[in-house]
């Protein structure tokens, strides 16, 4: 492990604690650069005297797609600089002592020149959070199959020759008759590699004809999802199949008022024809991710799930978009 140390950088001087007397939220942020030769740490937080800042946004949603994120790290030395390059492997952690997690990660798509403002230089870093699994091959029954290739030539004499020859076949992966969904999703990821963290169903729907895969995996997964009226969403560096009826996804455990945890009060947004959500401003919090459920004691009274969020490292807050549950 090779660890950098840079200046530290108070964000935010307001502190609050849960009830068990536990800091949720403050202003560390920490990207670490996973590379071959070993891991290099970037913090803001450690010791004084180098002026090393990281700042930028880090979202995700239940969209069904991984989120692209953007963030900038000011005044590395040029040999640090150059070590971010396209492909590699950054972890975004960010909280206080005692709630201090991953918010993002994933694999950097684009490096961005070099910025100047006054003594201070940054280079902005995008990458795409988890790992987008649609480009994964389609994958076929372990076994292979076969067919027969008729072949045939003349000879100078106008004979014609023939013969035939046993060819290897790709085979779609086939489920039997009255197959149901999750059996087939399990059978999917397991064999393609997509990890699954959560996986509930409001259907689990039987499949009467059988089912053939002619999709890629996530494709495919996807497709039986919506069938089972539910919604795959990216998770920070997993898969979550849920459905918004359900009581909770995982517990996180957090009760939030203007004392503990909120920045403002919560406000509806509650368009016509659409259903009623509500934005949420929380001090930063790991725990605060896609798909989490809360309470919120102000306005809501109630148990609400996150649709949408964004962590931001510049004032060490997250804005959600969240529906009661």
């Amino acid at each position: 492990m090779m660890t950098v140390y840079m200046k530290a950088v108070i964000v935010m001087a307001l502190k609050a604690t849960n009830p068990d007397g536990k800091t949720w939220y403050g202003a560390k942020v920490e990207v670490d650069l996973v590379l071959k030769k070993g891991t290099y740490n970037f913090n803001n937080f450690t010791p004084a005297g180098y002026g090393l800042t990281i700042t930028g946004e880090i979202s995700g949603g239940d969209g069904g797609s991984p989120a692209t994120n953007t963030i900038s790290i000011s005044n590395l030395s040029k040999a640090h600089e150059d070590l971010f390059k396209t492909k590699e492997h950054i972890v975004v952690k960010a909280g206080d002592y005692d709630m201090f997690g991953i918010i993002g990660e994933g694999n950097i798509t684009k490096v961005s020149p070099e910025a100047r403002d006054g003594e201070d230089h940054s280079i902005s870093i995008t990458f795409v959070a988890g790992k987008d699994y649609s480009k994964n091959k389609k994958i076929y029954n372990a076994y292979s199959g076969a067919r027969t290739v008729k072949h045939s030539y003349k000879t100078s004499a106008g004979k014609t020759i023939t013969w035939t020859t046993s060819k290897k076949k790709n085979i779609n992966i086939r489920f039997k008759k009255g197959v149901k969904a999750k059996t087939i999703i399990q059978r999917i990821a397991r064999e393609s590699g997509i990890p699954i963290a959560v996986l509930h169903l409001k259907k689990n729907k039987v499949y009467k004809h059988g089912y053939t895969l002619t999709k890629k995996p996530e494709a495919a997964i996807k497709a039986i999802v919506k069938d089972c009226g539910s919604k795959f969403q990216y998770r920070i560096d997993d898969i979550v199949i849920d459905y918004d009826e359900k009581p909770k996804l995982w517990q996180t455990h957090l009760y939030l008022t203007l004392k503990d945890g909120l920045v403002n009060m919560p406000t509806i947004n509650d368009e016509d024809g659409k259903k009623a959500t509500w934005t949420v401003v929380t001090y930063l919090n790991p725990l605060v991710a896609n798909g989490s459920v809360f309470y919120v004691a102000e306005n809501i009274k109630s148990l609400v799930r996150v649709k949408n969020y964004t962590h931001s490292l510049d004032d060490m807050q997250t804005s959600c978009e969240v529906e009661m549950v």
